[in-house]
């Protein structure tokens, strides 16, 4: 199907916040387990770019897109992950088609937070995975560069 010159300029860019949960099933190899094993739920946000005619749509094709995502493997430890969609949680309009280009904002968010709160406790609440101490830092460090293990 041909669209018209018309038709294509009322597609805009969004940027759609999307979560997903890693599911993990079963017990871990005993065998395998070592200092970077971690029994906790693993939620990850996802930002995915969208060329749509409206928030509606924009919606529309990105939770479609991330349903299409996702897959299962078997962990390091053994035990099935489930990387799944849960929903789209917020979307952002970046601008028309003809305005993307590098360093374009593809997201943004606004937190409310008291004014006695120290930036170390705002790292710490809202950005976790930023923080290392010395006991961690092997572990975070792994953790976050290893696109496989996660």
């Amino acid at each position: 199907m041909k669209t018209n010159k018309s038709e294509k300029s009322d597609l805009e860019w969004y940027g759609v916040k999307v979560l997903y949960k890693n599911l993990v099933i079963g017990e871990p190899n005993a065998e395998k387990l070592d200092e970077n094993y971690e029994d906790h739920q693993i939620f990850e946000e996802s930002i995915l770019l969208i060329k749509a005619r409206s928030f509606e749509q924009a919606y529309e094709i990105a939770e479609k897109k991330a349903k299409e995502s996702e897959d299962s493997y078997t962990n390091v430890y053994g035990q099935i992950v489930k990387f799944q969609f849960v929903e789209s949680l917020d979307a952002f309009l970046l601008c028309e088609e003809d305005g993307l280009q590098s360093g374009t904002e593809v997201y943004s968010r606004f937190l409310h937070i008291a004014k006695e709160e120290s930036l170390e406790g705002v790292l710490s609440r809202h950005y976790p995975e930023v923080i290392e101490d010395e006991t961690e830092k092997i572990r975070k460090s792994f953790i976050l560069r290893n696109r496989d293990f996660n």
